[in-house]
């Protein structure tokens, strides 16, 4: 199978993509890059969703689905459309597949599917017949099964990431058997010998005449399904706590030994949170200082300039008044010049200094004329003292103009604000990290160990259960095994029969997984380059195992590995089992490099991508495959590039061809 062009119509990011995406035995790789958030996840969703469509539940999913940038330009609709090339009996088909969505007039999404098969189309939708529509989605899924089924597609077209996270303690041995069974097809089987045991069940049930044995047959067949059940369940209950005790267990022997870090981190979280709260009082007291520095301008300010223009002229008026004052305090009253003259009068006309009849008036007017001729005259008379005081008080005013500081503080204020929100991420990490106390943490972890052992005792004890009421099915069995019948005896031989099937499928391959396997991982696991002397298989699907063994002779640890390491071993079992498997699909892988070391990525850049799949496509970032080094090395054998460009204010993302400004180069080809 080849995906040959990809359309997208008002989905998520996407206003519209036309994506061309075929590829050539020579270069098979099509690269795809983007920045975080630019569409790469969506377009690998878009692919997806187009083979085995989009599960629209209501309104809201499907408005959330809808492109922004489309709302009010465009019809609410969604259309994914990827057109591809199969064989089916060793004949080449092209295919366009498309699927619409729109809501219909009660509001509910509903979907329309066209599948174009060399010319023959079949399609259906919500609107067709009951009849029809199941005919058509018969033959829809039919066509996609033959070339690559759902249940497949997540071991071709997947996130690398999410592949690392799957990649812990309990996990791995688990993620190692579902490839295998599901991949190559031995699954199918497994289920099968399951189903053809409760066939025969059911029918032994139907050929026991009394009824009393009948119902004691059905007690324990439904017994051992309830017991089953159980252990289904049990198992389930136990991968959930193998997964979040996997998920924690740093944060455990953290909890356990770094108490003092806890600690730490609790000072730094303090720290931050006071740097955050001094940030907030500073901005508020500058903002305080601001509004009463623009209350008063006007007498910081502007007064204030007045005052100091005419600085010299209010001196000159003040202390003149002041002189003048002090120098009418030294003058005398008119009544005290009348006493006076009176006395003197008296005096001399006692020594007959003067004649009788001087007039005292005329001596009196005299004295203040004299007196008032020896005063200076006052320029600034039009000013009374109230006027003369104001302006003395303008000179004495205290105003000062802290523009110059306000301005200090709101570019230092300015700065501390840029970090403001680097500051919050800090304080909102550190309260995540500390939001259950170390001591709650470790007691979580250990009663969830404890709680798994209890399980895993739970599940011996229902193993022992399901083997007594299987004796006692036996029993029944036998009795009925006395009477001669074809249709029992044919279904009693399918379960054995399907578990030898699957076995014998598993030897058959086993020994071409094995060999391909060593090869590639003697390349691509560097912890064990060339140090891989074998790698061995179960001969049974029954309690799988995959091994591996040093040079030296020893066993590695397939759970010991490091998560680079784990998720090399998966996708190099993911190619083994692609080149042995039945199908021959892309390889879709976002997030290319997950959790891969710089020694990793080379191996991958050299050994694997180049001849992974007939076609493989890449969506990455310039972190994951980078322009300097990498795409120099990848560039042979790719067949296309693009780059993936977020425009944020038309909300959608369109497409510029190379590889973030790198052309691709295509002349020696």
């Amino acid at each position: 199978m080849i995906i040959e062009r990809v359309k997208i119509r008002n989905y998520k990011t996407y206003l519209s993509l036309d994506l061309d995406l075929r590829v050539s035995d020579e270069r098979s790789i099509v690269l795809i890059g983007g920045q975080n958030g630019g569409g790469k996840t969506t377009l690998f969703e878009a692919v997806c969703g187009a083979l085995y469509g989009l599960k629209i539940r209501n309104r809201e999913q499907f408005t959330e689905l809808l492109n922004d940038g489309a709302r009010g330009h465009e019809a609410p609709k969604i259309e994914l459309e990827l057109a591809f090339s199969g064989q089916i009996l060793s004949a080449t088909k092209e295919y366009v597949m498309r699927r619409t969505y729109i809501l219909n007039d009660s509001g509910k999404p509903v979907e329309s599917v066209m599948l174009n098969m060399d010319g023959t189309v079949f399609s259906y939708g919500s609107a067709s017949s009951a009849r029809d529509r199941a005919e058509g989605e018969q033959q829809v899924n039919k066509i996609i099964r033959a070339n690559l089924p759902e249940e497949l597609s997540k071991y071709f077209l997947f996130d690398a990431m999410q592949t690392s996270e799957l990649m812990k303690k309990n996990v791995f041995a688990q993620i190692i058997q579902d490839n295998i069974e599901n991949v190559m097809g031995f699954k199918k089987f497994v289920q099968l010998s399951a189903n053809a045991e409760r066939v025969q069940q059911q029918w032994a049930q139907r050929r026991l005449e009394a009824q009393q044995e009948a119902a004691a047959y059905d007690r324990l067949c439904e017994e051992k399904k309830d017991l089953q059940k159980q252990l289904e369940q049990n198992t389930t209950d136990q991968d959930g706590i193998y997964k979040y005790l996997a998920d924690i267990q740093e944060l455990y022997t953290a909890a356990k030994n770094g108490a003092e870090e806890a600690r730490a981190q609790r000072v730094k979280l303090d720290t931050v949170t006071a740097q955050i709260k001094t940030i907030g009082e500073r901005a508020e007291r500058y903002g305080e200082e601001l509004k009463a520095f623009v209350d008063e301008i006007e007498q910081n300010v502007f007064v204030s300039h007045l005052a100091y223009s005419m600085k010299d002229e209010i001196e000159q008026i003040v202390h003149l008044r002041e002189s003048l004052k002090k120098e009418q305090d030294g003058s005398y009253t008119v009544e005290t010049l009348r006493d006076i003259a009176h006395r003197l009068l008296e005096y001399m006309k006692s020594l007959a200094l003067c004649v009788p009849n001087v007039d005292e008036q005329n001596m009196v007017e005299h004295l203040v004329a004299e007196q008032q001729s020896m005063q200076r005259n006052d320029p600034y008379s039009y000013l009374d003292d109230n006027d003369v005081e104001s302006l003395d008080g303008l000179m004495k005013m205290g105003a000062f103009n802290n523009f110059p500081a306000l301005d200090r503080m709101r570019q230092d204020i300015d700065d501390q604000l840029d970090d403001i929100e680097n500051l919050n991420l800090q304080k909102a990490a550190l309260e995540a990290s500390l939001q259950q106390g170390s001591e709650e943490l470790i007691n979580d972890y250990e009663s969830q160990k404890k709680r798994l052992d209890q399980l895993k005792d739970e599940a011996r004890e229902l193993e022992g259960k399901i083997r007594g009421i299987d004796n006692k099915i036996h029993k029944f069995d036998v009795q009925i095994q006395q009477e001669p019948d074809p249709r029992y005896d044919t279904l009693a031989k399918l379960k054995p029969l399907f578990a030898e099937i699957s076995s014998a499928l598993l030897k058959r391959k086993k020994s071409q997984i094995e060999t391909e396997m060593k090869q590639q991982l003697n390349k691509l696991l560097l912890a064990y380059k060339d140090c891989i002397a074998r790698v061995e298989l179960s001969d049974t699907l029954e309690h799988f195992a995959i091994r591996l063994y040093h040079t030296h002779g020893n066993e590695i640890s397939l759970t010991n590995l490091n998560a680079a390491s784990k998720q090399i071993f998966i996708q190099v079992l993911l190619k083994v089992l692609r080149n042995l498997g039945d199908y021959n699909p892309p390889v879709m892988i976002d997030t290319v490099m997950g959790v891969l070391d710089e020694a990793s990525r080379d191996a991958l850049m050299e050994e694997y991508f180049p001849r992974l799949a007939s076609q493989t496509i890449l969506l990455c970032t310039t972190s994951e495959i980078r322009k300097d080094r990498d795409y120099v090395r990848l560039e042979p054998f790719v067949a296309k590039s693009y780059t993936l460009v977020r425009n944020v204010e038309e909300q959608q993302t369109t497409v510029e061809e190379g590889y973030f400004g790198v052309p691709l180069n295509t002349i020696n080809d």
